[in-house]
């Protein structure tokens, strides 16, 4: 147990101690069935090294902190909801223009529920 807390504690000190990278990386592990040496494979990720351009400084810490930890997470991202969580960056709040671009770009199957299956993709993504 006192590894696995370690590993943990690398893996809030690669989120950069900022709650928001550490929920969302935390949702990540929580979700799957990991060991030890899955969580070291997250501390270990060349991921964390990524920095993103930004025009000052204090933009640069936040984004090089952030970016890491999203991206982390939209990897795991199963393939068919990667693309619909494109389109909720672009539809913000129209969720009913969101479903009716999911269904148009074929990222709903013809012939189900799309009520259902759109409301579990965007639990899923939530």
């Amino acid at each position: 147990m006192h590894k696995i807390k370690f590993v943990g504690e690398g893996i809030v000190k690669k989120c950069g101690g900022l709650p928001l990278v550490i929920q969302i990386v935390g949702s990540m592990i929580r979700t799957k069935k990991m060991s030890r040496e899955d969580w070291k494979s997250v501390v270990d990720s060349k991921i964390w090294e990524w920095k993103t351009p930004a025009s000052s400084s204090s933009s640069t810490e936040i984004g090089g902190d952030i970016l890491p930890g999203l991206m982390l997470s939209y990897d795991d991202l199963p393939y068919y909801l990667k693309s619909c969580f494109v389109y909720c960056c672009i539809y913000t709040k129209a969720c009913n223009t969101l479903i009716m671009q999911w269904v148009a770009h074929g990222l709903i199957e013809v012939g189900i529920d799309v009520k259902a299956t759109t409301n579990q993709y965007i639990e899923d993504l939530i």
